[in-house]
């Protein structure tokens, strides 16, 4: 774990922000690194850009943890610990599905893609418009297509209502996802019968980062999503049980 200063933050909507630190590591699209607040804990996020010198990692308030990180200001010392996981890969005429705060490390894997002359097509939804974090960034480099719960910004409704058409249309050969479980199942339900390769990037309860404690391993399979994860394909989430399921807490049961 390391120590450095907040260089700057920007606040996208209530609740959602980026934090950027001088750039000490480098790290690959879909890979996390552990954030932490002395005196108060370490949580995993994804990292959203490095460039121009530094590593952003962009937060949206849940629990305890976030909130107190959402009362940070430029100056204040955090740690990072990381990066760890393994990443996405680069594929071509691909199709980027991010939901909610999902959107952040697919921005660094756009980044990626784009400076790797890699055609990809975004699709992101989120719950109201200021959740669309980095819309100007990804219209800059790909044909977009956006979703928002109410309605405040491109078509009302989820990622997946016109998915079929999407890839059709699009002629998509891969695709990659971030965001919440629930999205996942639905992906799922839609690309398996077209036999589309795909990755998605998962979330558990992380601790240490290194594989040692088990508290990221997903039913039936027994990957760690730490060191196999957090990027899985569709041939690792085969043996995964659980996809969809309540998470667990730190004790190992199940978060009602």
């Amino acid at each position: 774990m390391h120590t450095f200063p907040v260089k700057k933050i920007i606040e996208h909507g209530p609740g959602v922000k980026s934090f950027y630190f001088e750039q000490s590591f480098e790290a690959q699209p879909g890979q996390f690194v552990n954030l932490w607040i002395p005196g108060v804990d370490e949580k995993p996020f994804s990292v959203s850009a490095i460039k121009d010198g530094l590593i952003e990692i962009s937060v949206k308030q849940y629990g305890s943890f976030t909130q107190k990180l959402m009362q940070a200001r430029a100056g204040d010392l955090l740690g990072l610990r990381g990066p760890f996981g393994n990443g996405f890969t680069l594929r071509e005429n691909a199709l980027l599905i991010g939901g909610g705060i999902g959107i952040a490390p697919l921005r660094l894997l756009a980044a990626e893609l784009h400076q790797n002359n890699k055609r990809f097509v975004s699709l992101f939804g989120a719950a109201t418009k200021y959740e669309l974090i980095f819309k100007a960034d990804f219209k800059e480099i790909s044909n977009c297509y956006f979703y928002t719960d109410d309605g405040s910004f491109g078509r009302k409704g989820l990622v997946t209502e016109d998915l079929l058409n999407i890839i059709r249309d699009e002629k998509i050969e891969f695709i990659y996802a971030a965001g919440p479980e629930i999205m996942f199942v639905k992906l799922k339900e839609i690309i398996d019968p077209l036999d589309i390769p795909y990755e998605f990037c998962m979330e558990r309860y992380m601790k240490c980062g290194i594989g040692i404690c088990g508290q990221c391993v997903l039913d039936g399979s027994g990957v760690r999503l730490c060191v196999e994860g957090p990027v899985l394909n569709q041939d690792d989430l085969k043996g995964v049980t659980e996809l969809g399921m309540v998470h667990r807490d730190a004790s190992g049961r199940r978060i009602k």
